[in-house]
């Protein structure tokens, strides 16, 4: 099995350890390498789409930029890899490939702009996890009937066939956005108009965010010295890791509402804030994991792996 460091030594160097987000788990968790890649947002390379890394120039407009090069790089190397380990390569996308909240059609417009990067992925086998940007694809192809490549989760298990890890996007556990809910319906139709800002101030999304974040961060103590940049594996704080350790727990003892038991369960995998992290939590003599697994949007190259007992938060280039 490949490990971290390998993985690192066969990029050449384009891949890196984001941060300090890095450790060792106490059990094996897959019985491969498994790489996942959060939150893209394509949109039609108009003025609001976030994938291409904050370039709203003009002459930049329905063309290729830097970053769409950085990740088309990403995959050319990740299909190297996969000629050599085959099935022992697996990529899992966390969901929100596409942004339909601020497309102005139907997904064909995003497609006939990203034919390098969807063919890639579709080359690598990629799994893909559906997000709130995306449900939409879900429930179009669920009425008609029709399997579609979304799962709403999935599931990774080491060599002894035992579930240890999941992903999901992670809206999942976001009051504001989870879309069972009546307040994630009314999220949705807040980031509507905060879509059509953005065609007046394309950075809209980054201004109201940044803000949010500043507030946030005067109730946390996420800055203070126990920060996971500092102490990967110690104790801080994230909005979601309550949720999560509920989850885990549900699943080990068959509680849930699909009557799984998967008691060797200790890691859940997210998308969605954006912000990459990596939190450890001790509970009832068990270690669980939650990653969060960062973005490819305004910038952000973030990616994770899972290799063996191996946890990391990567960066490409």
């Amino acid at each position: 099995m490949v490990s971290v460091d390998e993985f690192l030594k066969r990029s050449g160097g384009k891949a890196m350890v984001y941060k300090n987000f890095r450790l060792t788990a106490g059990q094996e968790l897959t019985d491969k390498l498994t790489l996942a890649i959060p939150d893209m947002h394509l949109l039609e390379k108009g003025p609001n789409d976030d994938f291409l890394d904050g370039k709203r120039a003009k002459e930049t407009l329905g063309k290729r930029t830097a970053h769409e090069e950085r990740f088309t790089d990403f995959l050319d190397f990740l299909i190297e890899l996969k000629a050599k380990l085959k099935e022992n390569l697996e990529i899992v996308q966390l969901g929100d490939m596409y942004d339909l909240w601020q497309a102005r059609g139907n997904t064909n417009l995003i497609e006939s702009k990203y034919t390098n990067v969807l063919g890639l992925m579709e080359k690598l086998k990629t799994v893909y996890v559906i997000g709130n940007h995306d449900i939409d694809l879900w429930h179009y192809y669920q009425k008609k009937g029709v399997t579609f490549k979304r799962k709403w989760r999935h599931y990774a298990k080491n060599k002894a066939s035992e579930v240890t890890v999941f992903y999901e996007h992670g809206f999942q556990a976001d009051f504001a956005n989870n879309q069972d809910r009546w307040t994630g319906v009314i999220g949705r139709e807040i980031t509507k108009v905060i879509s059509a800002m953005e065609y007046i101030e394309p950075d809209i999304d980054l201004i109201l965010g940044n803000i949010w974040d500043s507030i946030s961060r005067t109730f946390t103590i996420y800055n203070a010295g126990l920060t996971p940049v500092k102490d990967p594996t110690g104790f801080n704080t994230h909005e979601y890791i309550n949720y999560y350790v509920g989850v885990i727990e549900k699943y080990r003892n068959g509680q849930t509402d699909d009557h799984q038991q998967l008691p060797n369960l200790v890691c859940a995998v997210i998308g969605h804030t954006h912000q990459a992290r990596l939190v450890t939590r001790p509970h009832n003599g068990a270690t669980y994991y939650l990653m969060d697994c960062g973005s490819w949007v305004n910038g952000g190259h973030e990616f994770r792996i899972i290799t063996g007992n191996e946890i990391a938060v990567c960066q490409w280039g």
